[in-house]
This record gives structure tokens, C-alpha cells and sequence, in this order.
């Protein structure tokens, strides 16, 4: 019976050791299982981000496309409607400060008129310009009034003594340009008339009175066919 408890306890020595490797393989391979399914979580998470990154990029890019094709839609629309591209005289009058009446954006021809209310020889234009402007302004011909007064009030009440309703500016704020704020002016002294068409091409200039009154009486011929 001795022998027989002596040697299940030997038995129980020698089998110890091996318990232990056995044990210590088993954690290992726990870890090691461990670590690949961590591996793995964080491949499949970067993924994941990368696909809602590109999903977010091609989102972002159709929007920016739709846009794009709403804006060509919307200048085609203005198109066929035939609403005219602004010109360049209506940009450059923009920029400065109209004390007048609305400008007409769709006119073919424009004509700058210099005047003042303390020139004499502008007082004999200024009955001319009006009553034939009357006549060519159904042409798609606009009369922009460039005061030479030195003030804005003295210009409004210029303008209203003669019941003119143009579009108007005053002469400082051209000549603070070097008179290039207006397309084709060029210096003008009262009394000027100078004639451009809508995208700033000078047709006509003529300084003083009796050549301001000529060309104005003589608008047909300069907007003949209009």
C-alpha cells in the first residue's frame, strides 16, 4: 500500500511540470489569438473610415457638380430669355455715384454730356441736348450728364432746372480717374458731347458749343440703322 501511494506521488512530481508548459502554451496562444483579433478590429475600423471618407469626397464632388450644372443652367435660361451680358459703359457708370435718374442698361450707344451750370455756352446746349434727346432716346441711346458744378447739391439743382431726369455724375469723380473711368471719353471740358457705343468705342467727340449743338441736332446720322 506504501509503495503504491509512493509512487502516485512521484507520478504527481514528474507530471507538474509539464501541467505548467501546458499552461504557459495556452496563454501564449491566448495572446497571440488576442492580438490578431485586435489586428484585425482596427483593420477592418480603418477601413471603415476610409470608405466613409470617400463616400464623404464623391458626396461632396456630386454636390459641387450639381452646382456647376444648376449655374450653366441658369446662364442658359438667361440666355434663351435674351437678357444681354452687362456692357462695358453700364460697369464702368456702375463704380461711380449716379445723383441722377436710373440709367438705361440696354442702350446700344451712350453719350457723355459735360455741362455746368455756370458756363454760358453751356446754357445754349443745353435746350438743343434736351429736346433731341427727347427723339433718340426711343433709339436705345442714353444721355449721361457729367457736371462740372462744384458741388452735388449745385448739380441736382442744375438738373432739375432743366427737368432732366439722365443718369448723372459729377465731373470731379471722373477727373480724379485721368477722365479714364469712362470707356472712350477722354478729357472733356464743358461743353462735350462725345458719343461711344456700349462697349466703349468712340464714334463721336466734339467740344464746344456750336459743335456740341451740330452733332446733337445731327444724332441720325451717327445712330443710323438704330
Amino acid at each position: 500500500m506504501k509503495v503504491l501511494t509512493l509512487f502516485l506521488m512521484f507520478l504527481g512530481v514528474m507530471a507538474m511540470p509539464l501541467l505548467a508548459q501546458d499552461e504557459a502554451v495556452e496563454m501564449d496562444t491566448f495572446a497571440e489569438t488576442t492580438e490578431s483579433a485586435d489586428v484585425g478590429a482596427a483593420a477592418d475600423e480603418e477601413e471603415d473610415s476610409e470608405k466613409k471618407s470617400k463616400k464623404k469626397k464623391k458626396k461632396k464632388a456630386k454636390k459641387g457638380s450639381k452646382f456647376k450644372k444648376n449655374s450653366k443652367e441658369d446662364d442658359a435660361e438667361m440666355a434663351d430669355k435674351g437678357e444681354p451680358a452687362e456692357s462695358a459703359v453700364v460697369t464702368a457708370f456702375s463704380k461711380f455715384k449716379n445723383i441722377g435718374g436710373k440709367l438705361n442698361k440696354k442702350a446700344d450707344y451712350y453719350i457723355y454730356f459735360a455741362t455746368s451750370s455756370t458756363c454760358v455756352h453751356c446754357q445754349r446746349c443745353m435746350p438743343v441736348v434736351i429736346e433731341q434727346y427727347k427723339k433718340m432716346k426711343f433709339r436705345k441711346v442714353e444721355l449721361i450728364v457729367i457736371d462740372a458744378d462744384n458741388s452735388e447739391e449745385s448739380a441736382k439743382k442744375y438738373l432739375k432746372s432743366y427737368k432732366m431726369k439722365n443718369p448723372a455724375m459729377l465731373f470731379s469723380a471722373l477727373q480724379a480717374t485721368q477722365f479714364r473711368g469712362l470707356p472712350g471719353c477722354g478729357l472733356l471740358l464743358p461743353p462735350t458731347v462725345c458719343v461711344v457705343s456700349k462697349d466703349g468705342t468712340q464714334i463721336k467727340n466734339a467740344v464746344g458749343a456750336q459743335q456740341v449743338i451740330d452733332t446733337i441736332n445731327d444724332w441720325k446720322a451717327l445712330f443710323s440703322g438704330k
